[in-house]
């Protein structure tokens, strides 16, 4: 027994030992193992306990990344008391309160450490179908939300807060501020509006899928001139082109994670 403590002392200091490598938690900046699934200090889930069934079919499943709400003041109300971050609420909204598209949602997933750990070459892949898939909770809101997507085109700090807390610790990003300190170029965050994707949300604890291939080609096509991938995330609201009466769906962010083995936070299909 000595002996085996003895060589297994050597070989760590010998550096032949395999050590976890370290990074920050996009939620609060801790640092944690790479292969840590939930930070200890915020409880951002970082990778998947267990791996839920597919509700479709998809050569790649992305299920980790980074999201968060944002508002404009003018759809305050008693409850959601001010337009704090909200990167830690494990549901939010999106609709039409106080002005056409003033609840917001910003959503980034780890699309490249998704392929890289499903062994699938990013550079080689062949998309063909891109699905967003989105879980709405159960509330007096609209049947269905008409909705429209756009790439960002600057990253957002995700942050922990939340809506619905008195205390405010400004850590992440709003409706003006893409991060503490530096402001977004336009209030409401920064998009490309010359790429969009349309579809509907259901609310009432309905599952919907939105197909935002044109998007990622974008992205692909990027890729290729540049040889390194870059996505800053998408931004979802109310569509502005249709006559939609004041409301939202109220759906469930990253942090949600999963009710029992049924996922419910947002998921990327990849066909």
């Amino acid at each position: 027994m000595k002996k085996i403590l003895l060589l297994l002392a050597v070989l760590f200091f010998a550096g032949l030992l395999p050590v976890a490598a370290i990074s920050r938690c996009p939620g609060c900046s801790f640092l944690v193992n790479s292969d840590t699934a939930e930070c200890p200090k915020c409880l951002k889930l970082l990778r998947w306990p267990f791996v839920p069934e597919r509700s479709r079919r998809g050569r790649v499943v992305v299920r980790t990344g980074t999201d968060a709400f944002i508002r404009h003041p003018h759809a305050n109300n008693r409850s959601w008391r001010d337009n704090r971050n909200a990167g830690g609420d494990h549901t939010g909204e999106i609709g039409v309160w106080g002005g056409p598209t003033t609840l917001r949602y910003l959503l980034r997933f780890e699309v490249a450490e998704a392929f890289a750990l499903a062994g699938v070459n990013l550079a080689e892949f062949d998309l063909k179908r891109v699905y967003l898939k989105i879980t709405s909770d159960k509330n007096q809101g609209p049947a269905e939300m008409p909705v429209v997507i756009y790439p960002l085109t600057r990253p957002f700090q995700e942050g922990s807060d939340k809506f619905r807390t008195r205390e405010k610790k400004h850590r992440g990003c709003d409706w003006y501020y893409s991060a503490p300190l530096l402001t977004w170029h336009i209030e409401g965050g920064d998009f490309d509006r010359n790429i969009s994707c349309r579809g509907v949300i259901k609310g009432g604890g309905n599952v919907s899928y939105i197909e935002i291939s044109e998007m990622f080609r974008g992205h692909w096509q990027t890729m290729q001139r540049s040889n390194s991938w870059q996505d800053f995330g998408m931004i979802i609201m109310a569509d502005p082109q249709k006559n939609i009466a004041a409301g939202f769906v109220t759906i469930f962010s990253l942090e949600s994670r999963a009710h029992g083995q049924t996922v419910r936070s947002p998921e990327l299909y990849f066909e």
